[in-house]
């Protein structure tokens, strides 16, 4: 576990009982904040994120059974530990505070050697449970990743393409997909071998991923395939877009070992707006039928779907288009 600074919220309304049990907390190299009612604690652990909240359970306006309840109903402060400091003996007092989200508690008056000890053991669970709580997010991420080129697997693809076109029709946005392929790429494989086949892969992976938005997403759809969905993105933006990509392509030198590579994309543009599809899975057929008349008007090139089953090829041109605009 990873030294870090450990952090504790004490909430409580007697002065005295804050500045003793924040000395003795910074004396064991604590970082300490506190808060004399309830809602200042409340605001306090949405922004501080302690490791843990020593919380009073006796206070005025909202009590320790309050503020604990409303910390738990917080996204932001629902996995933070409370330990109650109660002066109440009883124990369906103590059942009380655990049912409402507690993880512990210390009777007043409390020997602060067992406070500090209660203390160090739930600022560890913590700490414990955010490191797997981050492993658990880079596997969720890597689960969403195709390997070999860093972009997100086809999957993923699947699933944003759904929840985007139904976005796009519910809202009448702009929405635009596009399926890139490699061309000739098995003369890459043949002639330089698998390595430098994967090598230029990867780099085209790259452009891809280094030419488009932030709200955009570039996927290995399968093969030398990728598909982008564009969101907010006209049939203009996204045919700008496609022949920017095509000509980094067309101009890259690939560099591998002592061969020097030169490949090409073409791509097939299919626009929800211009084109209707009915579904995101018609929406996927279009741009690869574009894709298709790419390939057989000569490949290197960029298409988009025209609604009668055929495509028009519109890049490369003379001239150069704009960039990506929002």
């Amino acid at each position: 576990m990873s030294e870090q600074i450990k952090k504790v919220l004490v909430i409580d309304d007697n002065e005295v009982i804050r500045k003793l049990t924040s000395t003795q907390l910074s004396k064991k190299n604590y970082l300490v904040k506190t808060a004399e009612n309830g809602q200042a604690g409340i605001d306090i652990a949405r922004c501080f994120q302690p490791h843990v909240i020593l919380l009073d359970v006796m206070m005025p306006e909202l009590d320790g059974y309050a503020v604990c309840e409303k910390l738990k109903a917080s996204d932001e402060t629902m996995d933070i530990p409370i330990i109650m400091l109660t002066g109440k003996t009883e124990s369906v007092d103590k059942i009380k505070g655990l049912e409402k989200g507690a993880s512990d508690y210390v009777t007043k008056p409390f020997d602060h050697g067992e406070l500090l000890a209660r203390v160090a053991t739930h600022v560890k669970i913590k700490i414990m449970w955010d490191d797997l709580q981050e492993k658990n997010r880079m596997l969720h991420e890597l689960s969403r990743r195709d390997e070999l080129t860093g972009l997100h697997n086809y999957r993923h693809f699947m699933e944003r393409i759904s929840y985007e076109f139904n976005r796009s029709n519910r809202y009448n946005l702009p929405l635009c997909c596009v399926i890139l392929d490699l061309d000739y790429f098995k003369k890459v494989n043949d002639s330089y071998g698998h390595q430098a086949g994967d090598f230029v892969l990867r780099e085209v992976a790259k452009i891809t991923r280094e030419s488009i938005r932030e709200i955009d997403l570039a996927a290995r759809y399968g093969g030398e395939e990728f598909a982008l969905i564009l969101p907010h993105t006209k049939l203009e933006n996204a045919l700008c877009l496609c022949e920017r990509i095509r000509m980094n392509v067309e101009s890259r030198t690939f560099n591998f070992n002592n061969y020097k590579i030169k490949n090409t994309v073409s791509l097939g543009v299919v626009s929800r707006r211009d084109n209707n599809p009915e579904s995101y899975s018609e929406m996927i057929k279009f741009a690869d039928e574009a894709l298709y008349s790419a390939k057989e008007n000569g490949r290197n090139r960029v298409s988009k779907y025209n609604n009668k089953k055929t495509a028009d090829c519109f890049y490369p041109v003379d001239s150069v288009p704009p960039t990506h605009p929002d």
